[in-house]
């Protein structure tokens, strides 16, 4: 069954779930829960209200909100980087997620200047330059990454998917891994999907979203406000936004992908807090219908 999903980071909410599924949601995204006996609560969870649920990496926070470096030039850095998601993929097959997702590229890998560099996007510090990541490095570490991922997969009877960060010039081969490693999914992020948009010359969003469709497993889905030198993001993706020079184009986004795949979730990774209620269920039922996603809650007893 296709998804609609919760974000529920941090620890199971189930008053949240109840006040905000608006009888449309049938899944959670989770990320950095306390300890394992959390999440034997989310798995009884699940199985009462027959809810699915995924894995946004780290699934635990006992190292903080940390993301493995998998394309990292230093080799050391790529071990440990596999060692944690082979550790997290035992982890998330034991508790019968549906996914589990980390970035990549990660760190992100672009250079100044570009066409127009916000002050949130990574600094030099948080990203890999071309000087420090070539384009023939990059693809052999994406090589080795993939190969890696697929292994562990079948190891552990477990799906792994890959959140787009920023790639710079390197689109192309991102494309290219998912083309030659379709066991792997690919997850979009509209809001991101928007601010590259934005930010690389000669960067077409439909275009790539028309060359990745059949990877897509997953997307994540939020909207972005611009104001003046900076941007906010996590908005919830209002009827309003359409055709507004203010805000990303995220329901376009979802609706040029939807004709192209129809078997992705959806994840609402926005702050539901800003917006009332209503509109938020009207948010919920707008994108499933334009996804022709059934809008109803998995348990209707509850």
């Amino acid at each position: 069954m296709r998804r609609l999903q919760m974000g529920m980071w941090h620890a199971l909410d189930e008053s949240r779930w109840d006040a905000y599924n608006g009888n449309v949601l049938n899944g959670l995204e989770i990320c950095h829960y306390a300890d394992t006996e959390s999440l034997e609560r989310l798995r009884s969870f699940c199985d009462r209200r027959g809810v699915a649920f995924g894995v946004h990496g780290p699934i635990l926070g006992d190292r903080g909100y940390e993301l493995p470096r998998v394309n990292s030039p230093d080799a050391a850095e790529r071990r440990e980087a596999l060692a944690r998601i082979a550790a997290e993929t035992e982890l998330a097959s034991r508790y019968g997620a549906d996914y589990l997702l980390f970035h990549y590229p990660f760190l992100p890998v672009f250079d100044t200047p570009i066409r127009r560099y916000y002050p949130k996007m990574p600094d030099p510090r948080a990203r890999y330059g071309y000087d420090k990541l070539s384009r023939t490095a990059f693809r052999d570490v994406s090589e080795r990454l993939f190969h890696e991922l697929a292994e562990l997969q079948l190891r552990y009877g477990q799906r792994i998917v890959l959140e787009h960060d920023f790639f710079g010039d390197y689109g192309d081969i991102v494309i290219d891994m998912f083309d030659r490693h379709p066991e792997i999914g690919f997850v979009v992020d509209t809001a991101r999907l928007d601010v590259t948009r934005r930010a690389f010359d000669g960067f077409d969003p439909y275009e790539w979203l028309d060359r990745l469709a059949p990877s897509v497993y997953l997307v994540h889905y939020s909207n972005v406000r611009y104001e003046d030198d900076t941007f906010v993001h996590h908005w919830p993706v209002r009827a309003s936004h359409d055709g507004d020079g203010r805000f990303g184009e995220a329901f376009s986004y979802l609706r040029h992908l939807a004709e192209r795949n129809d078997a992705f979730h959806v994840t609402f990774e926005h702050k539901h807090e800003w917006v009332e209620r209503e509109e938020l269920f009207a948010i919920y039922r707008r994108a499933a219908e334009a996804c022709g996603i059934p809008a109803g809650r998995a348990d209707p007893t509850v």
